[in-house]
C-alpha cells in the first residue's frame, strides 16, 4: 500500500510540474485535513457496524489513531496562520445553547 501511495505521488507530481501547477503548503494541509475528516468518518462507520467485538475495538484504536492525526494538522494549521478560531464570547455561548436547547430567550 505504501508503494502505491508513493506511485500515486509521484504520479501527482509529475502531472503538476508537466502543467506548471502546484499546491501552496496550505492547500496541502488543508487536503490532509479534509481527507482526515472524512477517514475518521468511514472509520466510525465501520466501528459501528462491527459484528465483532474484536474488530470494533480495532477499529476504535484506529479512529483514535486518525483523531490525533487530524489534531496535529489542525494544529499545525493553526500554527502558521491558516486556521484561525475565534473564541466566543458569553453573549454568543448562550445564544448557541439555547439554539440547541430549543429554549428561547
Amino acid at each position: 500500500m505504501a508503494q502505491m501511495n508513493q506511485q500515486s505521488g509521484q504520479t501527482m507530481q509529475a502531472g503538476m510540474s508537466g502543467q506548471g501547477a502546484s499546491l501552496s503548503d496550505r492547500e496541502l494541509l488543508q487536503l490532509a485535513l479534509n481527507e482526515t475528516k472524512l477517514t475518521a468518518a468511514s472509520v466510525n462507520t465501520f466501528a459501528l457496524e462491527a459484528s465483532s467485538d474484536t474488530l470494533r475495538r480495532d477499529y476504535l484504536t484506529v479512529l483514535g489513531d486518525v483523531h490525533n492525526q487530524e489534531k496535529q494538522i489542525f494544529d499545525l494549521m493553526q500554527q502558521k496562520g491558516y486556521y484561525n478560531v475565534k473564541n466566543a464570547n458569553p453573549q454568543e455561548i448562550a445564544q448557541a445553547k439555547s439554539k440547541f436547547s430549543g429554549q428561547a430567550q
